[in-house]
């Protein structure tokens, strides 16, 4: 990506460098074809001179150019190093443009002042020369202001992505400490099969935590897949106090998803429907397409949508998993919380059109 940047940077400075020489030729034979004839003097002889003086600085101030375009100076610096070259160049440039015009050219030019004569030569090639080097300095300022700009941008997007790598992989230590006791109790229990079906949920749940390292979006089965062995872990810990219902479409659709953000609403599900309260609980996990977005919700049986929270403060979680998806989505993602004496609920949704992005 840098190599493709610095081409196109190259590109385009030769464009304009050609196109501005090119240019001037143009003007200059316009010129010279006018202004010559009055003279009664022959046109081609200046066209040849004005044209080798043109291809000198095509090719003099596009080594120039090329070579001072790849190095990151201050515009001032960039400015005193151009003139050392510019200026011996000008005074050469003059010299052999005097001399080609004594030679090949003008029998008037005896005639003329020499003083004179000299200063319309310094001005004549110094002219475009001036407008070159304003040409190339505004290119040069003008990639200055994007370099500044894409590192701006890239150090934006490395906050970003450390940001949310902080606040993905905080995975909770009660749940890790809940599971062993419960693992625990199965062998001291002497029920293998149970401890060795939890084994394999955990082995699930952590295997996905650990493979997506990366900030990419994954299968939306692959977070669900997670999501139930999550759930899975957490009916051997509450055993038949713990129902799960269920209700998904018989076909997925395809989109991707970010990894690991459906485990801080599983968490506060089990934590406020299940941890807290006695007796059964059946805990909903819905997920729904509805006028291009997708709706997840996990919820207690029965619990108000529209309690709201009943503290000030959430559950640290919930509020880092606010923030990731602020960070993902911006205003295409909502999320509703609620927790009350009917339990917890919670719903998130999303765009279908920023989820079918996997670059975040």
């Amino acid at each position: 990506m840098i190599l493709a940047g610095v081409q196109h940077r190259l590109a385009n400075f030769w464009y304009w460098h050609l196109l501005y020489w090119l240019s001037y030729l143009l003007v200059k034979y316009a010129h010279l074809v006018v202004l010559v004839p009055l003279q009664n003097e022959a046109t081609w002889p200046y066209l040849a001179i004005y044209s080798l003086v043109t291809l000198i600085n095509i090719l003099c101030t596009g080594a120039l150019g090329h070579h001072e375009l790849l190095q990151q100076r201050p515009l001032l610096q960039q400015l005193k190093r151009l003139l050392l070259v510019l200026l011996p160049l000008w005074l050469l440039l003059v010299i052999l443009r005097q001399y080609l015009v004594m030679q090949y050219a003008s029998d008037m030019i005896y005639n003329v002042n020499s003083v004179l004569k000299y200063f319309s030569a310094f001005s004549l090639v110094l002219l475009p020369l001036a407008g070159w080097l304003a040409v190339f300095m505004l290119i040069k300022t003008n990639q200055l202001h994007y370099a500044g700009v894409l590192q701006q941008q890239q150090l934006a997007k490395q906050a970003r992505q450390a940001r949310l790598k902080v606040l993905r992989y905080q995975l909770n230590p009660h749940f890790m400490f809940n599971t062993l006791n419960a693992l625990n109790a199965l062998i001291v229990q002497r029920s293998g099969q149970a401890a060795e079906q939890l084994i394999q949920h955990l082995s699930t749940y952590l295997r996905h935590s650990l493979k997506n390292q990366q900030d990419e979006f994954i299968p939306l089965q692959q977070e669900l897949d997670a999501l139930s062995a999550y759930m899975a872990i957490q009916q051997v810990r509450f055993g038949a106090r713990l129902q799960l219902c269920w209700q998904l479409p018989q076909q997925l659709p395809a989109l991707r998803f970010p990894p690991l953000l459906l485990q801080p609403l599983a968490e506060n599900a089990i934590q406020y429907s299940v941890a807290e309260q006695a007796g059964n609980i059946c805990l909903q996990i819905s997920l729904q397409l509805q006028d291009d977005y997708l709706n997840i919700t996990l919820a207690q049986q029965g619990a108000d949508a529209t309690a709201g929270w009943p503290g000030a403060q959430q559950p640290l979680n919930l509020i880092n998993l606010a923030e990731r998806l602020q960070l993902l989505f911006g205003n295409a993602a909502a999320l509703t919380l609620s927790h009350s004496a009917a339990g917890f609920h919670s719903r998130l949704r999303i765009a279908t059109e920023a989820l079918n992005d996997s670059r975040t």
